[in-house]
């Protein structure tokens, strides 16, 4: 036959399922109550009627039963994280040069003479340095590297097996007595509270959500060299005609520029011209300058590899706990069968 436990009494913990007794003289519910065969005890102990009869004068009987019960548990998990990552940049620059160059010059020298001497004509060449600024533009990219922070919910369950056990208040079968012959116990609940005793817990794997992860902080750049554009220059600037390098004058033999030049000798000049024409301009070398580092714009940051912190366990939540298996009675210790 079938018997079933459930022990509403007991504080804290409430007992559903339904366990099974291996013999049909034996019977039990939730509540304690129920019937053992006279047969069922006398094979327990060993007793035949007259010692079952003498047991029974004497209260020495003592019925108890043992219950497997199994409970659910749940728990609430917190894990942090961190996750590296890195970040492409730009940042813009610009780079002052400047540029040495030559440039040909030439001077036309002619006078006209009051004294009948006429037009004397001179001319040279020179050479004389300049000089430009510019500026170029330009750009380069680097790398920074940083962490983000994060955390993720999670759970898992376990399976918490435990024992309720506790003796049973017993009396005969009176009904059946008054005919001089009972047929067994009436188990009449359990005496007080049963006793819970937990056992072993198996936590199955924790289950996680996603990762939310705060912003990343980042170090700084490490960047690579500037790739420049042309220089954009301004005009050069030359010498004045102090610092020009002359050749030798062009004149007639015995004829001398300063004979149009002299100071001595301008009330015999009516007409002088003294004229430099600039020429071709050679450029030299240019020489790089200070490089001004400009704004960084930042890029897209591309996520690593995350890596698993800490776990944090919270308090354990405590399902209902149920009958298990098959309830074991016994008579003074004795498993009845």
């Amino acid at each position: 036959m079938h018997r079933l436990i459930k022990i509403a009494a007991f504080t804290g913990i409430a007992f559903f399922a339904t366990a099974t007794v291996a013999s049909a003289s034996v019977t039990i519910d939730q509540t304690g109550v129920g019937f053992v065969g006279k047969g069922s005890v006398q094979t327990a102990l060993g007793y035949n009627n007259a010692a079952l009869q003498k047991a029974v004068d004497a209260k020495t009987l003592v019925f108890t039963a043992v219950q497997p019960t199994a409970q659910s548990l749940s728990q609430d998990l917190d894990q942090a994280s961190s996750q590296a990552g890195s970040q492409i940049g730009s940042q813009a620059g610009t780079q002052a040069g400047t540029q040495a160059a030559t440039q040909v010059v030439g001077q036309d020298l002619t006078c006209d003479y009051t004294n009948g001497s006429g037009t004397k004509t001179f001319h040279r060449d020179g050479v004389r340095d300049g000089e430009r600024t510019g500026v170029a533009v330009g750009s380069r990219t680097g790398v920074a590297v940083g962490s983000r922070d994060g955390s993720r919910d999670g759970s898992r369950t376990a399976t918490q097996v435990g024992t309720l056990s506790g003796a049973l208040a017993y009396d005969l079968d009176v009904e059946a007595r008054k005919a001089n012959q009972y047929t067994g116990f009436i188990l009449k609940g359990w005496k007080g509270t049963p006793v819970y005793t937990a056992g072993a817990t198996t936590w199955g794997a924790p289950s996680f959500g996603e990762y939310t992860f705060g912003d990343y902080v980042m170090g700084a750049y490490s960047f690579g060299e500037y790739t420049f554009g042309d220089y954009t220059f301004a005009d050069y600037v030359f010498e004045d005609v102090t610092g020009t390098e002359w050749g030798a004058w062009d004149a007639a033999p015995g004829e001398n520029p300063a004979d149009c030049l002299r100071s001595e000798i301008a009330d015999k000049i009516t007409q002088i011209s003294n004229v430099i024409t600039p020429g071709a301009i050679t450029d030299g070398a240019v020489t790089d300058g200070a490089v001004t580092d400009g704004a960084i714009t930042d890029g897209a940051v591309t996520d690593g590899l995350v890596s698993d912190g800490a776990i944090t366990y919270g308090p354990i939540t405590t399902g209902a706990v149920v009958n298990s298996g098959t309830a074991v009675v016994s008579v003074n210790g004795k498993v009845l069968s």
